[in-house]
Formats: structure tokens, sequence, C-alpha cells
């Protein structure tokens, strides 16, 4: 019996089988432990985590965490305890985990950055203009769009009086498109850089 499981779009549609259906079907999503027992045709959101926790990478299983957790379909502390039983590789991603991401590509940026050592904060709030996706230093205030393109005349209003008030307060607003992470990050980490080298990002902003 096959049932679907909630995966990062990207990479398409993932389903799973009960143990009872292993045995015609190899190449199917499975977790760690024993198979959750099937009660519909499709799997809560802690169940389908279980499975994407095995089938999908570290950087893809983050990102479902993080949405799950701002979306509210569970707490920090809910799913640290689901998975407190599951591999030491597992438990260290949940380390890993932040409610406050707004967006997969936020995710995808902030794992990252922090990767290569950088200090990042998340949804930094700045008075008069709210949260930015990622603070690095003092002053990089990273804008993280969800898809190649942030079109529609509000949203390009929108994000031009955003960055124009971030300028007058001191920061240096950067956008990055979901492209620029996900399929040109070596060629963005390096423009990254290139503003770190400089220190202007640690300048604190007025």
């Amino acid at each position: 019996m096959c049932r679907v499981s909630l995966i990062y779009p990207h990479e398409g549609v993932h389903s799973r089988v009960t143990r009872y259906g292993r045995r015609h079907s190899h190449d199917r999503c499975r977790r760690y432990g024993r198979p959750t027992p099937a009660v519909g045709a499709i799997d809560d959101v802690v169940t389908a985590l279980h499975y994407a926790a095995r089938c999908c990478s570290a950087k893809d299983f983050v990102i479902l965490c993080d949405s799950a957790m701002n979306h509210g379909k569970l707490t920090e502390a809910q799913l640290r305890t689901e998975f407190r039983h599951s591999p030491h590789s597992i438990r260290r991603l949940i380390d890993k985990c932040d409610k406050l991401a707004g967006s997969g590509t936020e995710t995808a940026a902030r794992l990252r950055l922090r990767a290569a050592g950088v200090t990042v904060e998340v949804q930094h709030h700045v008075p008069a203009v709210g949260h930015i996706d990622l603070l690095v230093g003092e002053r990089l205030a990273v804008e993280l769009d969800s898809r190649d393109h942030h079109t529609g005349v509000t949203n390009y209003e929108s994000d031009r009086r955003r960055d124009r008030l971030l300028v007058a307060d001191g920061y240096i607003p950067l956008r990055l498109t979901y492209g620029q992470v996900f399929r040109h990050w070596e060629a963005t980490y390096a423009d990254i850089q290139r503003i770190m080298r400089q220190r202007i990002h640690r300048r604190r902003a007025g």
C-alpha cells in the first residue's frame, strides 16, 4: 500500500509504503525504525518528516522542519521529542532548524553561510522596516526571494521601499533569488565574501 508523504517541492513527489508493501516495492521512502501504520491516504506532517529524515538530503530535511514549525504544524519541543531516538546525524540536523525561517530559500542560505563559518541572525527586526531575512554582521541585510523572479507592482514597490529605508538606517541590503542560492551559490557566496573582506558589514548600523 503506497501513501504520499509531504516532501520538498523541487524534488517532486515522494511516496512510501507500509511494511506489508516492502516486498513488492524496494524504491520507496523509508523511515528509521518501524514503518508507521497507515491510517489514511495522506500522511500527517510528523510522519512525513520521519520519512523525509531518511529519504531527503540534509539541507532539504532542515528546510522541511523549518517550514513545519514556521507554519505552526509542530513546535521545536515536539520536533525534538519526535526525533529523540533517531540517529545522531539526524539529531544534529534538528539542532540546525529554526522556526523563524520564512522560506526554503532563506533556510538554504542560512545553512550554507553558517557552514562557511559566517555568523547569521535570522529575522532581525529593524524599526519602520520590519524583519529582514538574514543579518550578516551588523549591517549586511540579506533578503531572500522564494522564487526566481519576485514580480508584481506591489512587491516591486515594497521591496524598493524596504531597501531605501535600510540604506537610510545604515544597512547594506543584498537581495538574492532562488536561483542564486540553489543553482549559483558558488558565485553568490564569492560576492558575499568580497563584502565581508572589506569588513563594512561589521560597522554598526545607525
